[in-house]
């Protein structure tokens, strides 16, 4: 009797594995362009731009792209995604979103693909902006400020903004605890893998608006800058990561996307990132919370919400466990980078309550009714001008 093989021969399994290797790099080529153009200035960017751009264009010209951009709607439509450009164009399908793929140069009819080239991304120009002095580094705990209450009767709607430091553990238990906060009404406007230093790669100010619709927040709340600690071209210019070159341009890419949030009139909160894990990743963060906390704190519109020490040591200083509600949990995921659901859960339990802070319904004055058989008018009106206090 002879035993069960899969594979007849060793030729047969090798091209099992080129086919289903072929597949994914079809179906993966905008995230393999994507994962190159974010990649930092070095050798392995150099390399892999050009050899993902190429492979991108020539499935754009197959029509293929279009196939897997309608396959990831389909799942974003049925709930399999946190991409809140694809969720919103799902949704509405009569205002067509601004495309994140690159654009691809329009070709002649009967090229061959290989001819293609892929359009080269370029950041968009920086406004000159004028810069904020350094407010030295953000406070390891920071109070928030008397918010106007949700007025009786009335909803307040919270943006909640940024790249995978929203998207992973701040707003999954922020929708989690959201229901017990009736007139909170949350918008999903973030998006894993972005950030403000690489504008050429996802352009806040152009997707946020889009991703927005015609939702007008009330309150935004803001986490973002996990993956601006590199370097970045501009105009043909390298900024090399912490340089005073770099740091005066990202400071400007901050303002101008704070100023982007706060052109509607809505309260702005920044959450600071957490301290890291690594040390050399972590002196990056700090440099990015140094920018963005001197920006914040020059917007009478924006908030400052250290998660230092929060979900850090008693120092602001990297842990990976802490106690939660009378028990040790572990407070980041295993990445040393994003928060988990019970270190984000510290944040929540003191953003929430605050956002959903209720008005209170004072009962209508009560007017003084006269006692049957009392005469004295003097009585009667000091209880009427009573009932008015």
């Amino acid at each position: 009797m002879h035993g069960y093989q899969r594979f007849s021969t060793v030729r047969q399994m090798a091209v099992s594995v080129a086919v289903f290797a072929a597949l994914g790099l079809v179906l993966e080529s905008g995230g393999l362009y994507d994962w190159a153009q974010r990649l930092d200035l070095g050798p392995e960017r150099t390399v892999a731009v050009p050899v993902t751009s190429a492979l991108h264009a020539g499935l754009r010209y197959l029509g293929l792209e279009r196939v897997r951009h309608g396959a990831l709607l389909e799942l974003a439509r049925t709930g399999w995604g946190d991409d809140a450009a694809l969720v919103a164009e799902s949704h509405v399908r009569d205002v067509e979103l601004k495309p994140t793929m690159p654009k691809v140069v329009a070709s002649v009819p009967n090229v061959p693909a290989k001819t293609i080239i892929a359009e080269v991304r370029v950041a968009p120009k920086t406004p000159m902006l004028p810069l904020r002095p350094m407010a030295g580094d953000p406070p390891v705990l920071s109070a928030l400020p008397l918010l106007a209450a949700v007025p009786v009767g009335k909803v307040r709607t919270v943006a909640l903004v940024g790249d995978s430091m929203m998207a992973v553990g701040l707003s999954s238990t922020i929708l989690r605890e959201a229901p017990q906060y009736q007139d909170l009404h949350f918008v999903r406007v973030f998006k894993s893998g972005t950030g403000l230093a690489r504008p050429e790669v996802f352009d806040w100010q152009v997707e946020y608006p889009a991703m927005l619709k015609d939702n007008k927040p009330d309150v935004i709340v803001v986490a973002i800058g996990a993956n601006d600690g590199q370097g970045f071209v501009e105009d043909g210019k390298v900024y090399a990561f912490g340089t005073p070159e770099w740091q005066a341009l990202y400071e400007r890419r901050v303002q101008a996307f704070l100023g982007l949030l706060e052109e509607s009139g809505a309260r702005v909160v920044w959450v600071g990132l957490p301290p890291m894990k690594s040390d050399s990743y972590a002196a990056k963060i700090a440099l990015v919370n140094r920018i963005d906390y001197a920006v914040v704190s020059a917007s009478p519109q924006a908030i400052w919400f250290s998660s230092a020490g929060v979900v850090g040591d008693g120092q602001g200083r990297f842990q990976d466990f802490g106690i939660v509600h009378g028990a040790t949990a572990r407070l980041r995921q295993a990445d040393g980078i994003h928060m988990s659901d019970e270190g984000a859960s510290l944040l929540t339990e003191k953003l929430l309550p605050w956002l959903g802070k209720q008005e209170v319904a004072v009962p209508p004055a009560n007017l003084a009714t006269p006692v049957t058989g009392v005469k004295d008018t003097a009585s009667v009106g000091l209880g009427v001008e009573s009932g008015k206090l």
